[in-house]
Formats: C-alpha cells, structure tokens, sequence
C-alpha cells in the first residue's frame, strides 16, 4: 500500500512522499529476509520495529502535524485506518518471533 500512495505523496510533499518510498522499501526488504531465513529472530525484531513505527507514526499525523514529513496535521481516513489496522496485526503476530536469545529462534 506504500508503494502505491508513493507517486501521489511525492507531488503533494516530497519529504512525505520519501518516507512513504522508505516504509515499502524497508517493509519489502524485511519480507525478502524473512522469505529466505525465516528462523532469523533479528528480521523478525526489523520488521516488528518498522511496523511499530508506521502504526505510531499514523496515529501522530492524526494528532498533530510532523512538519519534517508533512506539515498539517492528517485527519483520519477509511485507507489508514484499515492499513494501520493490518500493520497492527502483522506486529502483533510478529512479536512472538522476536522474544527469542541470539539471532534465531
């Protein structure tokens, strides 16, 4: 869903748009890892951080404007919160993944 909204968030404000790039970049590459050593609890613990990141990050933009990123505050929206809601989930199952010592469970 990043990735798609991309293009528009890019014309509306650049610095909006990159870190839209930057979330399906980085939820992309922890896919990637987690496709080839899913037994590696540290790509787990990535992905649960950068979930966790877009999920805060959502909520933020709907309280107060971030002027970095995007400099008036968001209100909220039906594609958000249904988004918001599935990065939630994915947190939530990946969390297990991550309570384990060293680097694989």
């Amino acid at each position: 869903m990043h990735a798609a909204l991309v293009p528009d968030h890019l014309r509306e404000w650049a610095p909006l748009g990159a870190a839209f790039l930057a979330a399906a970049v980085a939820l992309g590459a922890g896919v990637c890892v987690l496709a080839v050593r899913p037994a590696d609890a540290r790509a787990s613990r990535a992905v649960a951080l950068v979930l966790a990141t877009l999920v805060a990050g959502y909520v933020t933009t709907r309280f107060a404007a971030v002027p970095p990123l995007d400099p008036e505050r968001e209100p909220f929206d039906l594609l958000g919160i249904c988004t918001s809601a599935i990065e939630a989930a994915g947190l939530l199952l990946a969390l297990p993944h991550t309570l384990v010592r060293g680097g694989t469970r």
